[in-house]
């Protein structure tokens, strides 16, 4: 039985690990590493800060720093971990070594530039920390001009709130649509046309090239990569949200085994190729639900869901995580984005054959005033009918019925199971034959079933 747990990281994952390992042993002793200053924090937060959806920095703020001292955890805050060596279990920090019976892996992940001229000029920002979001709210008073490098979840959200405060904002987003990772074309340029017509510039299959400007942008240099006409979109600071690469320094240089997303690999325990050592979160690899294939979360439900599993069994248990489905949803300009599972695209790389069935719905019966717009698309496997994947688009009750989804992939269900979910129904809230049902009798009269 551990006595000893060290947790490298307290964000989302490695603050979720160490109350989880509390809860599950009293007695062990749980030390929680973090480098920033703060305490757990909600990253996702961070847009709506800018935005003035949260109104203090502090109120993304999940774990007070006196609460860790309450649950009996020492919270080394502002504390980098310099070394670890595993074979004396003795992790090194300035300051002092402590040693562990068991260690987790929390490390997160941090932004990944581009190769584009000029992102180490002043006023050029990503958009990770607190710090970050501090940053680019205080050019809310002196810019007029804002460019965002990449239309992926991240990057649309940073715009949507520079746009609501009253910016001219451009995203600059290098494959043909926007959220690709997340949904088909056809919903994305849906989403781009709502945004465009709340006067956001997008600009997409664009490829940037070059910050210019002296210390600080006066601009970026762009190229349409189906024309080769370059331009030069005026900016006051830039924002580049291209992605991100896992924090996995640490553990390669005691031997932990990286995967094909460059992430560390880790069993459905949690636990990498060391013994008495876990991984949890951004900086982890684990598995695509349906496809049981390589797979990073970049989520913080995936991140909670995994660093519950690695906290309980670090301090003695036997959990279990299933596997990424990868739910999604945003809402930019009052519209709601949600996916889950496998998306067209991913279905193809992932080899998977599908059938589709896509529906035009509402979110109230016709005949009651007040109903929205709602399209529907799911995804059921060639073979065997099961679900796989769904998106929608709406104004509103797009998320919850993403969930339902979610848990239908989880729960293995059919494309004839699907249309036999009895859904409930009031006029005033939603119809007797609910936009999922509709989509899934699509589908089940191409697969014939």
């Amino acid at each position: 039985m551990a006595e000893r747990i060290v947790i490298i990281g307290c964000g989302a994952a490695g603050a979720t690990a160490a109350m989880q390992a509390r809860k599950y042993n009293r007695k062990v002793d749980v030390t929680v590493f973090n480098s920033e200053a703060y305490s757990q924090y909600s990253r996702c937060g961070l847009p709506y800060t800018i935005s003035g959806k949260v109104r203090e920095f502090d109120d993304l703020v999940l774990m007070p720093p006196d609460n860790w001292d309450m649950i009996k955890v020492d919270a080394k805050l502002g504390t980098t971990v310099s070394a670890i060596d595993h074979d004396k279990k003795t992790i090194h920090y300035e300051g002092g070594e402590l040693q562990y019976d068991t260690l987790i892996f929390a490390t997160g992940a941090r932004n990944a530039d581009p190769p584009i001229k000029g992102l180490d000029k002043d006023r050029v920002y990503g958009l990770r920390t607190l710090d970050d979001a501090k940053a680019l709210a205080a050019e809310l008073d002196k810019a007029k001009h804002a460019v965002v490098i990449g239309g992926g979840l991240v990057g649309m959200e940073i715009a949507e709130a520079f746009k609501e405060r009253g910016l001219d904002v451009t995203v600059v987003e290098f494959l043909p649509n926007i959220l690709l990772a997340m949904v088909d074309p056809d919903f994305a340029m849906i989403v781009e046309r709502h945004c465009a017509e709340h006067g956001l510039n997008i600009l997409t299959n664009t490829a940037a090239q070059e910050v210019i400007g002296d210390a600080t942008p006066t601009g970026v240099k762009v190229v349409d990569r189906q024309s080769d006409e370059e331009r030069v979109v005026p900016a006051d600071f830039v924002v580049v949200a291209t992605g991100v690469r896992a924090n996995t320094e640490l553990a390669e240089k005691i031997g932990v085994q990286l995967g094909s997303t460059k992430g560390i690999v880790v069993n459905e325990r949690m636990e990498t190729n060391l013994e008495g050592v876990y991984a949890c979160g951004d900086c982890a690899e684990h598995v695509e639900f349906i496809t049981r294939k390589p797979m990073s979360g970049g989520l913080g439900t995936v991140a909670v869901r995994q660093a519950r599993v690695a906290g309980i069994n670090a301090a003695g248990g036997d959990a279990i995580f299933p596997g990424i489905v990868g739910a999604k949803v945003t809402k930019l300009f009052g519209l709601e984005i949600a996916s889950t599972g496998l998306t067209e695209d991913m279905a193809r790389r992932f080899e998977v054959s599908v059938t589709k069935g896509s529906i035009k719905g509402s979110t109230k019966p016709p005949y009651f005033t007040g109903g929205k717009e709602l399209k529907v698309k799911t995804y059921y496997d060639k073979e065997s009918g099961k679900l796989v994947g769904g998106q929608l688009v709406g104004m509103e009750d797009a998320a919850m019925r993403i969930n339902v989804l979610t848990l239908g992939i989880q729960q293995g269900i059919d494309v004839v199971e699907l249309f036999d979910f009895e859904n409930c129904y009031a006029p005033a809230i939603c119809d007797t034959w609910d936009p999922l049902v509709q989509s899934a009798d699509a589908a089940r009269k191409r697969l014939k079933r």
